[in-house]
């Protein structure tokens, strides 16, 4: 029997994570709406310097990501990766 439960149980997680995916997917959807309406009824000089910001801003966090990620040599002699 622990195999049916098991099999059930995996089946309700991956209906509950498809009905949040597509949830995620909707909500998605509209913002894109609702960003794509506001930029045709607004100018350039109002939108513009909100996607620069939020480029700006990913491109800050990809860069500091890129920074304080430690080295190959330091990650293999950490004793978290030992080969015991």
């Amino acid at each position: 029997m622990p195999n049916d439960w098991a099999s059930s149980r995996n089946m309700t997680n991956s209906e509950e994570r498809d009905r949040k995916h597509a949830r995620n997917r909707h909500q998605r959807e509209q913002q894109i709406k609702r960003w794509a309406a506001f930029v045709r009824s607004h100018s350039d000089e109002e939108w513009g310097p909100q996607v620069n910001a939020l480029v700006d801003a990913q491109l800050a966090s990809a860069q500091h990501y890129g920074e304080d990620r430690p080295s190959t040599e330091q990650l293999r002699s950490s004793p978290l990766f030992d080969d015991e």
